[in-house]
């Protein structure tokens, strides 16, 4: 992976991606170089997506947060107003369920604004050494708890020696997740989906990142969804929120990775997580 990105310094990152096309060995080395560099200013200008998303997110939280606690409250004292006057008459029960859906509807707006609030909050990595197989076990497990049964393995390449990745554990925990949810809905009944890592460039005795490929059997992202599925609040799916894969893009942003579909079609689709390795470049 490159050390920055276009927007740390539009001149030095573009001498940066000059000096790497300038030491590619092959054509196979400048095509990564092209495509790690696609990569990166698509995340920026996702990232500039994503900024102004969450000031809107920020501002709408906080003034619907204050009508709500009113609804709320007087839902409450409505309650205890209605069991004073009725006592044990026979309508009280009726008018006690017209309560309770206006407080059940009001936590549940509660409970979007809170991760509203959650989304437009900055969080503070500690990026370290970590190792992705435990990493890849506690996603998996988690992912597929309350999903029922989808055949989730690993592939050969986190069989053999993979070196430690810079990165903060738990969010790389968490963005993995957002990922294999994805596959796992994505992925019908009797489907296979696959976690694989995968050192890049290829034949390098120091790569520079390592990529973590999850590959489902679905049918694929639909042409016309594709370049949406990282936009904040998009979402094909009913009740989601469509923060997941966002937020999974802004933490790979901040940990100098990111994460991209590499594949999809009618038998499947390839997302990869790339994370900086924390073995130092030659």
């Amino acid at each position: 992976m490159m050390n920055q990105l276009p927007t740390d310094n539009l001149n030095s990152y573009i001498e940066r991606v000059v000096s790497r096309a300038a030491e590619a060995h092959d054509e196979a080395e400048l095509r990564q170089v092209a495509a790690d560099t696609a990569a990166e200013v698509r995340a920026c200008m996702n990232a500039e997506r994503l900024a102004a998303a969450s000031r809107m997110a920020a501002w709408l939280a906080h003034q619907i947060n204050n009508p709500l606690g009113t609804i709320s409250g007087n839902a409450q004292l409505l309650a205890r107003r209605l069991q004073r006057d009725f006592g044990e008459e026979s309508d009280l029960p009726i008018y006690l369920r017209y309560v309770e859906g206006i407080q059940s509807q009001t936590e549940r707006c509660a409970l979007i604004t809170g991760d509203l609030l959650g989304f437009t909050r900055s969080v503070n990595l500690e990026l370290r050494r970590v190792d992705i197989r435990p990493v890849a076990r506690e996603a998996c497990q988690l992912a597929r708890f309350g999903r029922g049964v989808r055949d989730i393995t690993f592939g050969p390449g986190m069989e053999g020696e993979i070196p430690p990745v810079l990165a903060d554990r738990e969010s790389l925990v968490k963005v993995l997740y957002e990922v294999l949810v994805n596959a796992i809905q994505a992925t019908p009944e009797g489907g296979a989906i696959t976690v694989d890592a995968v050192r890049t460039p290829p034949g390098s005795e120091h790569p520079r990142w390592i990529a973590i490929r999850v590959t489902d059997t679905g049918p694929g992202i639909p042409r016309a969804v594709l370049p949406r599925i990282f936009d904040p609040f998009f979402s094909t799916k009913e009740k989601a929120r469509g923060l997941g894969l966002t937020a999974g893009l802004e933490i790979m942003r901040q940990m100098r990775g990111t994460i991209r579909v590499e594949k999809t079609g009618s038998s499947g689709t390839v997302v990869s997580i790339r994370v900086p390795t924390a073995v130092p470049r030659p």
